[in-house]
């Protein structure tokens, strides 16, 4: 190529791509494919699902112990065939067939409509370099392409380059790449054709979809062996069972984290928190969590408080529970480095070496808010159990949830303030070791046994700190439910912790970015998502303000957050009209808690998202495959946020059925383009045909009354809804502490029929009155006794 703007040339040193295969083999599980040049393995896993390794030098690498998969043999065997037919090898199930040429070493999958998917690129296929092997598949006409973890920009990314590299990712816009979280998982979708693709390497990794070459996408790691599995789907639902099922579940929060959450950088000491928890009381504005930024330790040191700015927590924590209030504290991996002065946890790192070293031994540092810190080697089980104990102290005060922060890690090499530049730990570093705590000498110090080094694990540390942080308040909070929340991550971090995106600004286009990077979440595993609403850095105006708290009712995770040196982003500061306005939808969200708590049941359940792009209900309209700024938050509830200023009109898609504007009851039939006016009091919303929303009244924090009355709002058309109720506390997961009923709606005739079963499990709701309403119809009223229940209207 020919040079520009001083840009040398490069040269790329070549691939070697894998070679024919001379012999096939079988077990029960597994296809072995023994090829000229290297070793091909396809592991049938389910019927939908399989696993496809090639080892460059014929040796597979041993499974580590920090894995975020299921193991292979954890997998029930599923029946498959195997037929050698000269040219090709066919590997057939339930749901899909596989085939491998075998001359050009070829795989390609197929529906059971012989549609092909998921085909290798016949050119290139698979192949390594030194430092890198690599995969290439065919892109298909209308395919597009989701998930890929935290992204910016739009919905689909199709012709983008992906990079899978934790990186502390401030001040990012719609162009940045490399993201707080690494999860290497996409699907790819056309009409009544989807699969997904999780990339299985913890290493720095990349999917290039047709940028370099059009109608071609590639997955590439600096790892010694390409590792991937293929989830076929056919529609969004079922690759993301498949994918959870694979890398976890997220648990089922406790409900006051489904409530409001209010944060600052910071509210700097107990007197500003009094104020703020008084000023959301008075004003009856709903909130149930108020989150707790650096300030609060003494000199940024972690697990300690600021004796003059919060000189008695534990009253304060009380306090605030009295109120309503949960407190969450942020805890930073970065350890303040401070020898001889009593400060337990440094003292105790050093004692037991919980901290990361060079590969010469030499403790590792680096400057994080305490200053000079070092940091523990959260790939070691005992480093986790010793830091989630570290979290007794908060808990045993009251501390209801924890804040994980800076951990991908975010590191600069000059104190804050002095111009560093960011870094993160030597990628020779050795991290973890395959035998807990076994440790060697070396010059410097001990290093652990059998250790990998940071190059292959720096994608894992935030997951790792979340982990530690979990499961330590799983062993102090053992009878209650805890919030975890985490800004780094990889592939499974939903098991562990919720997500937010980071260090956003006050910008218009950060809103409308909010939908797809959270949607695109949601598709990748990651349900519990949220954006700081009104912009973390900047001054949000009282529009874009109003506009942002209407989108953050959609939000998984609804939180407030501003950055110092901003203006003050409470509700009430940007005047009367837009306090009411984040009043009313606030309000909205505290009565729609029975349907959001339910479909975070169902992403427990079954890896669902809470907040869905249009697609992911109807995958074969080509109209909602690049749609971003319209959500679904379930299946039921549709919004189509406004997103710029000035702005009171705004077309909608309705996709085909029936719809129904939440707000005036009008019924329009898809699928078609409407206009729809919503000035800055309004967010359009709409209703799909058959919907069920179980409500509840509008209560400042969860919890502070019984709830009394529940109401089933129901749209006539078709539908079945399970609605799982239990105490929103306990940790119940192993038991029946819950209540589950099937709620149904249908039409014989001019009558619509709704049915209520009877209560299945060992919960029973409060005495309450329940109003089932058919909307633009009527409404029937009864008290709760468990039974079933049948209504004409």
């Amino acid at each position: 190529m020919p040079q520009y703007f001083g840009k040398l040339p490069t040269t790329n040193q070549p691939w070697t791509t894998i070679g024919s295969v001379q012999s096939v083999n079988w077990s029960d599980r597994t296809v072995n494919l023994e090829c000229s040049n290297s070793r091909l393995q396809i592991s049938i896993l389910a019927p939908n699902l399989l696993r496809v390794r090639l080892a460059p030098t014929g040796e597979f690498t041993p499974r580590r112990s920090w894995a975020v998969t299921v193991d292979d043999s954890e997998w029930e065997k599923v029946p498959f065939e195997v037929q050698d037919i000269g040219a090709a090898v066919e590997i057939t199930t339930e749901q899909i067939r596989v085939c491998v040429q075998k001359q050009e070493s070829c795989l390609v999958c197929f529906d059971k409509e012989n549609r092909p998917f998921a085909q290798d690129d016949l050119d290139m296929r698979m192949g390594w370099r030194m430092g890198a092997v690599a995969g290439w598949k065919k892109i298909y006409p209308d395919e597009h392409f989701y998930g890929f973890g935290e992204r910016t920009g739009f919905l689909d990314k199709l012709s983008e380059v992906k990079t899978n590299w934790t990186v502390d990712a401030l001040d990012y816009d719609a162009l940045t790449d490399e993201m707080y979280q690494a999860i290497p998982f996409f699907m790819a979708l056309r009409p009544d054709v989807g699969y997904g693709i999780f990339f299985n390497t913890t290493f720095w990794s990349q999917f290039d979809i047709g940028a370099e070459k059009p109608g071609v996408w590639k997955m590439e790691t600096r790892e010694g062996e390409l590792d991937y599995y293929i989830i076929y789907g056919p529609e969004p639902a079922q690759i993301l069972r498949t994918y959870t099922q694979l890398t976890g579940r997220m648990p089922l929060p406790p409900k006051w984290a489904l409530g409001y959450h209010q944060c600052r950088w910071s509210y700097e000491s107990e007197d500003v928190v009094r104020e703020l928890a008084r000023e959301f009381r008075q004003r009856r504005i709903p909130c149930d969590v108020i989150h707790l930024d650096i300030d609060y330790m003494r000199g940024y040191r972690v697990f300690t408080w600021s004796p003059k700015r919060f000189p008695d927590p534990a009253k304060l924590v009380r306090d605030l529970a009295k109120d309503g209030f949960k407190t969450v504290t942020i805890i930073d991996p970065g350890v303040k480095y401070e020898p001889e002065a009593n400060y337990h946890v440094f003292d105790l790192g050093i004692e037991n070496d919980y901290f990361v070293r060079k590969a010469d031994g030499q403790l590792f540092h680096g400057y994080v808010w305490p200053e000079k810190a070092v940091f523990p080697d959260f790939l070691r089980a005992d480093v986790r159990q010793w830091w989630g104990d570290l979290h007794q102290s908060l808990t045993d005060i009251g501390v209801a949830g924890i804040w994980n922060d800076m951990n991908e890690p975010a590191i600069d090499n000059r104190p804050f303030g002095d111009g560093g530049e960011k870094i993160w730990f030597p990628l020779d570093a050795p991290q973890g070791g395959e035998e807990q705590g076994s440790r060697v000498q070396s010059a410097g110090g001990n290093l652990p046994v059998s250790a990998t080094t940071h190059l292959e694990v720096h994608n894992l540390y935030g997951l790792m700190m979340a982990k530690a942080c979990a499961e330590g308040l799983q062993r102090h909070r053992q009878q209650e439910r805890s919030f975890v929340l985490t800004r780094s991550g990889y592939a499974g971090v939903q098991r562990w912790s919720s997500v937010w995106m980071g260090d956003n600004h006050s910008l218009w286009e950060h809103l409308e970015m909010s939908l797809p990077m959270l949607c695109n979440m949601g598709l990748s595993g990651v349900a519990f998502v949220g954006c700081d609403i009104g912009g973390f850095a900047g001054n949000a105006t009282a529009e874009l303000f109003a506009r942002w708290m209407q989108v953050g009712m959609l939000y998984p995770l609804m939180r407030g957050h501003s950055a110092m040196s901003t203006a003050r982003h409470e509700p009430w500061v940007f005047g009367d009209r837009t306090e009411n306005i984040c009043r009313e939808y606030i309000n909205l969200r505290y009565q729609l808690l029975p349907y959001i708590y339910n479909l975070f049941w169902e992403a427990a359940q079954t890896g669902t998202p809470i907040l869905r792009p249009l697609f992911y209900h109807f995958p074969s309209d080509r109209q909602t495959y690049t749609l971003y700024d319209q959500v679904l938050l379930g299946a039921s509830l549709m919004a189509a946020p406004i997103y710029r200023p000035g702005v009171e009109y705004r077309a909608v898609y309705l996709p085909a059925g029936t719809w129904y504007d939440w707000w005036t009851g009008e019924r329009y039939e898809g699928s078609t383009h409407i206009l729809s006016h919503a000035p800055l009091e309004k967010m359009p919303l709409f209703v799909r045909a058959g919907a069920i929303i179980p409500m509840q009244p509008v209560q400042q924090y969860v919890d502070e009354l019984p709830v009394d009355q529940l109401h089933l709002r129901i749209w006539p058309g078709k539908n079945e809804y399970l609605f799982f109720e239990d105490d929103g506390k306990s940790n119940t997961s192993q038991n029946q502490n819950f209540s589950l009923r099937k709620i149904s709606v249908f039409t014989e005739g001019e009558e619509t029929i709704v049915e209520i079963s009877a209560n299945e499990g060992q919960w029973t709701p409060p005495e309450r009155e329940v109003i089932v309403e058919l909307v633009g119809v009527g409404e029937q009223r009864f008290q709760d006794d468990g039974r079933g229940y049948s209504w004409k209207f």
